[in-house]
């Protein structure tokens, strides 16, 4: 019995762990799914709104060291953007 209870508080502490990193994973999918088409609409509400959702999953993550961390890849909508013209021989526009 005393080595089930063990278990049990490692199976709770995995899924603890993992729940926000799959939770994170949704929201940049759909952050990056938003901007697909960036080029064509500029920054919208809706992108901004998926931006701060999916930056705010990282956040609860804890993935990357936060914002200020070395390991943050979260871009911003402007960035997407920005690479429209910035590069526009790359097949974006």
């Amino acid at each position: 019995m005393t080595a089930r209870v063990p278990l049990a508080a490692l199976a709770l502490g995995l899924l603890a762990v993992a729940a926000p990193a799959a939770a994170m994973q949704a929201e940049i999918a759909r952050y990056h799914h938003a901007v697909r088409d960036i080029c064509q609409t500029g920054v919208t509400p809706a992108i901004a709104a998926a931006y701060e959702q999916a930056r705010q999953a990282v956040e609860r993550a804890r993935y990357g060291g936060g914002q200020d961390g070395n390991f943050w890849g979260l871009r911003t909508p402007e960035s997407f953007w920005l690479d429209c013209f910035q590069a526009p021989s790359d097949g974006k526009s």
